[in-house]
């Protein structure tokens, strides 16, 4: 018997469950609904549910502790894993995946951190990307956004959430190429699509990728 982590009731006519980024299952139902017809709907989508809880076990990620020492994450798609340490400066083992971080405001000095270092590649990426493309846009920031990957501003500024530092190179590639591509067309249309394709024949994959661990918005 599947049971949910939260029903929300409200004003709506229809009965509606789903999974959020931490595998919970969360119910939508009408203010009136009997329990019983809850979950007599929670039976009848139980292998839906199932799917789903599995799909977001298999991701193995979980989010920080109080206590980050020890706390692995993803950095550029690699598992890096955060030691405490009595010392004044961040040190960043890449080949080992190590990230020695001073215990003194240890979560303030990670972000601060994580924002240059995505500030410094996006840049780099986004540079790269718009010659490729041949479009030119404004600036480049970061956000500490939890809804968007990114996005392109009417007058084409290009803002990222740091938390995309966390994908692969190829991930984070795509999600660049694909707010450039907005620099062209200020829509989802197809000719937008094409433009994603022509320069990222395999974005589906990648952005499925970023589907598939939506807990990552989650993170710090």
């Amino acid at each position: 018997m599947i049971y949910p982590d939260k029903i929300i009731r409200s004003k709506r006519k229809t009965l509606a469950v789903c999974i959020d980024n931490l595998g919970a299952v969360i119910v939508r139902a009408p203010l009136r609904l009997s329990e019983d017809k809850i979950y007599a709907f929670l039976q009848e989508k139980e292998a839906w549910i199932r799917d789903k809880k599995a799909k977001k076990d298999a991701v193995g990620l979980a989010l920080p502790p109080k206590c980050l020492d020890g706390y692995t994450f993803l950095l550029l798609g690699e598992p890096c894993k955060i030691t405490l340490y009595e010392g004044k400066k961040i040190g960043f083992d890449k080949e080992n995946g190590r990230l020695f971080l001073p215990q003194e405001n240890a979560q303030a000095r990670l972000l601060k951190w994580l924002k240059e270092n995505a500030k410094r590649i996006f840049s780099t990426v986004a540079e790269q990307k718009a010659q490729e493309m041949g479009v030119h846009y404004q600036s480049v920031r970061i956000s500490g956004a939890k809804t968007r990957w990114g996005t392109c501003s009417a007058d084409n500024r290009l803002c990222f959430t740091f938390r995309l530092l966390y994908a692969p190179k190829r991930v984070i590639e795509y999600v660049i190429v694909h707010e450039l591509s907005h620099v062209r067309h200020k829509n989802h249309s197809r000719r937008f699509w094409q433009e994603v394709e022509k320069y990222v024949p395999d974005w589906k994959e990648r952005r499925k990728w970023l589907k598939e661990r939506a807990i990552l918005m989650e993170i710090f």
